[in-house]
């Protein structure tokens, strides 16, 4: 493992590194099928274009991103994000994406977003985390819901995927309600 911040079962999560940012990656975010739910990928990446994200990052105080890594290969198969962390308020946004296809389906969002959910509420001491999905991404609203995110609220045709505007759905998940959940 290299460099782990938090450590999961059949993953870790690390700071992402200049280093992740190659073709892979990038490859990842111009292929319409990892990018089809996401905001990312509707105008080209570039290298250039993913170091001023990462960059966006390391100077920021309210906003982490974390590379999802296998613990047994040690690849890099996706991020996480804790956005928009309101210190105030004590609550923040999540995304992620899970950019090798062989990973998908195989729980590794589920892992990730709760060794993120945990680190949000006890180390950060947030007291709620919300999410937004296309309400077609059954994968990740079922996520969620397992989770214990809940939706507040349906956005009529929000999103653009596929040539048509869709529905988008925003989760909530409360602390209290997290630690319920996973007793």
């Amino acid at each position: 493992m290299r460099r782990p911040f938090l450590i999961g079962e059949r993953l870790y999560l690390r700071l992402l590194e200049e280093s992740d940012i190659g073709e892979e990656y990038l490859g990842w975010l111009n292929d319409s099928e990892v990018t089809r739910y996401l905001e990312t990928g509707k105008f080209p990446s570039t290298l250039e274009t993913m170091r001023g994200y990462l960059q966006h990052f390391r100077n920021s105080t309210a906003d982490l991103v974390f590379a999802i890594v296998d613990r047994e290969t040690d690849q890099h198969i996706g991020n996480i994000t804790l956005n928009r962390i309101n210190w105030i308020h004590r609550t923040a946004d999540t995304g992620l994406m899970i950019g090798r296809k062989d990973f998908w389906g195989k729980g590794y969002a589920f892992e990730a977003w709760s060794l993120l959910i945990e680190y949000a509420f006890q180390r950060l001491g947030l007291r709620k985390i919300i999410a937004g999905a296309v309400a077609d991404n059954v994968a990740s609203v079922v996520t969620l819901e397992k989770l214990g995110f809940k939706v507040e609220g349906r956005f009529h045709k929000e999103y653009l995927v596929d040539g048509e505007y869709r529905d988008a759905v925003r989760l909530g998940l409360l602390r209290e309600d997290f630690y319920k959940h996973v007793q």
